[in-house]
């Protein structure tokens, strides 16, 4: 099950990402060679980027619910037959709004959504449904402007899937069939949701949709036992590669789900149907064919800027996805969600232990068909749910795994877990890195602790324990360290979605006894510098007598629990025993005179620097990272995606 099972909601609408630039660069990081002008908007290093002076803000903005999909498979867009279609989705209320953060300047592609409110309410603000967001990082980044970002920037989009949490329903709800279905139908007084967002304006653009993008929301039932930050569903995935060059696919990561009982089959393109602006406008006109591969037909290609061909005879037609080209309009108001009512018993049967394809005719190759998408080979979905961990020195988290097959748990998998390679250091250079020398990451490769082998049980879940161990300083001027864990099961499949856990390994600190400025002058100087909007109006995190000044309010917020609102810092990236010397030193202060020299572990741990070759999922993050940035050239102009085929 997952937020494609009926019943369900469909919003669309904008988001607002008030994201601070100035911490995206690494070498911002460093207050020795850190410059004022690095505050300042522009383009590369030596400026502070897009939006310098960004709050981190995250909230819902012009957002409407489009359609409900009720139990029975039939849908809902007229409010007259359902009173919250057409009604408003928005951010808290009373209350700080969420926050959308990166894990670390070095792991920037896994975003999180911190503290967001949902609300569904009336225009006289009367209140139909409310949740609370857990916490979700954004996954399966894949490329959505075909044609490049020039007008807004981002041509990527992702989507964050997580579950509602803390519900309070309307006092109006028998006024809505679909929301008294939906209370009825989910379990845990939770509601599972799915987030798609696109089309991001980090350009300054004349239309002023700068830090929006557009977004695409799903809400459906949670049930026990389901993971939190991803679908209990099945995956298909994108086989034919944009170009020669690139490494993204079309349709390159979509959830769907059969619902066996009621004969319905369920897609969602939402986060990965190509399209030609941020607005989500489509312009393809191939006809897209929905099948099933028939059996002993299994398909194991890898993905290939050459087209597969596919004869009539490998698979069983389901139907044709009924995209409405030359407009938005089918992505703002359905979702991209393709769904097929009362399938043939036997087209059931077939999809319960056969792949799932997508396909479009061929154009040079007449009475065969080009393969765009397959399910997993033998329909195994292995994921790690809380995938992204901030972890102290002696620490231990635990991280959930769960595998499934053809959409049913699948027990007893082997799940085999590795370190990736510790990437090089990037030594200083006049043109290509001017401010200062760049620490890579993974070292060393005794800062955490893990197993290497998980086994699920008899539900499918398994437990990867990570222990987070003494480090200090590998990076020098950045805290803590970034690791990734690679995984994957017994099959050998060469598709993916880039199955990893990232960490943020926080730097050994002693608390003192009696702390004074000189002992947290360093992080409060980098505060000061990345994050100039806290300078500009509210204190001066450089400055110890303003800190003292305003330091009852300092201490509120420091000793805010990380999932509050008001939590300090609010990059959630400082260990405890930081905050805590920090909180020592406001209730205390004691000025004195600030080193900011090495110790010898630091200098010790920052020597190593490995030129190895980078794995597939490190291209895809260079190549994503280049977009976040401005620095990726625009793709050509497609209008007819597969014309050559």
């Amino acid at each position: 099950m997952s937020y494609l099972h009926s019943p369900r909601l469909v919003f669309s609408g904008d988001f607002l990402s008030d994201v601070s630039t100035v911490n995206n660069d690494v070498t911002h990081y460093n207050n020795e060679t850190f410059t004022s002008n690095f505050q300042q908007y522009g383009t590369g290093s030596t400026n502070g980027w897009w939006n310098p002076e960004g709050g981190a803000v995250f909230n819902f903005k012009n957002c409407i619910v489009q359609q409900l999909t009720m139990p029975d498979g039939t849908s809902v867009t007229d409010a007259s037959s359902d009173i919250i279609v057409g009604q408003i989705v928005a951010g808290s209320e009373g209350r700080p709004t969420g926050k959308m953060l990166d894990l670390d300047p070095d792991a920037q592609m896994v975003s999180a959504l911190w503290c967001v409110q949902i609300r569904i309410c009336t225009p006289d603000n009367e209140l139909l449904l409310k949740g609370d967001i857990d916490p979700t990082c954004f996954r399966d980044m894949q490329l959505r402007q075909l044609a490049g970002g020039n007008v807004n920037g981002q041509p990527y989009g992702a989507c964050w899937t997580s579950v509602l949490t803390n519900l309070v329903w309307g006092e109006n709800i028998e006024a809505s069939p679909f929301l008294s279905q939906l209370k009825s139908a989910t379990q845990g007084n939770k509601l599972s949701i799915n987030l798609n967002a696109f089309g991001y304006y980090y350009n300054h653009a004349p239309d002023g949709r700068f830090s929006l993008g557009k977004i695409i929301g799903t809400i459906g039932p949670w049930f026990e036992g389901e993971p939190i930050n991803f679908a209990a569903c099945r995956r298909l995935y994108g086989v034919l590669n944009v170009s020669a060059k690139s490494q993204s696919q079309y349709f390159a990561i979509n959830n769907f789900l059969l619902e066996e009982n009621s004969n319905r089959l369920s897609i969602d393109f939402g986060n990965s149907f190509p399209i030609s602006d941020s607005l989500g406008t489509i312009s393809a006109t191939q006809t897209l064919i929905v099948g099933v591969a028939n059996t002993n037909n299994a398909f194991l290609n890898n993905a290939s800027p050459t087209p597969t061909l596919v004869d009539a005879s490998q698979f069983t037609e389901i139907g044709i996805v009924s995209y409405i080209s030359g407009s938005n309009q089918w992505l703002s108001q359905l979702g991209g969600i393709q769904t097929f009512n009362n399938l043939p018993d036997n087209i059931v049967e077939a999809l319960k232990n056969n792949q799932l394809l997508l396909l479009t005719p061929s154009i040079t190759d007449v009475g065969q068909y080009v393969l765009l998408g397959r399910e997993t080979i033998d329909g195994v979905y292995v994921r790690a749910d809380n995938f992204v961990q901030r972890i102290d020195c002696d620490q231990t988290v635990t991280v959930d795994f769960y595998s499934y097959q053809w959409g049913n748990i699948l027990p007893n998998a082997t799940i085999n877990v590795k370190l990736e390679r510790a990437t090089s250091n990037i030594p200083l250079d006049p043109i290509s890195n001017p401010i200062c020398e760049i620490y890579g990451n993974n070292f060393p490769q005794d800062g955490i602790t893990f197993q290497t082998t998980i086994q699920t049980n008899s539900d499918g879940f398994g437990q990867l324990e990570i222990t987070g161990n003494e480090i200090n300083s590998p990076r020098v001027y950045v805290d803590g360290q970034v690791y990734t864990l690679d995984y994957d099961n017994s099959v050998d499949e060469p598709l993916g979605d880039g199955s990893n856990v990232v960490i943020h390994l926080r730097d050994y600190f002693e608390v003192p006894e009696n702390p004074t400025w000189s002992d947290i002058s360093a992080i409060m100087i980098q505060y000061a510098n990345l994050y100039p909007i806290m300078s500009k109006y509210l204190v001066n995190l450089a400055n110890p007598n303003d800190l003292i000044m305003k330091k009852d309010i300092l201490k509120f917020a420091f000793s805010r629990d990380i999932h509050d609102t008001m939590h300090m810092p609010v990059t959630r990236d400082l260990s405890d025993a930081k905050r805590t010397t920090i909180l020592k030193w406001l209730d205390n202060p004691i000025i004195d005179v600030p080193s900011l020299k090495s110790t010898e572990k630091q200098r010790n741990q920052n020597t190593v620097s490995l030129g190895t070759p980078l794995t597939n999922n490190q291209l895809k993050y260079k190549e994503a990272v280049k977009a976040k940035n401005g620095s990726m050239p625009p793709l050509p102009s497609i209008t007819n995606l597969f014309e050559n085929l």
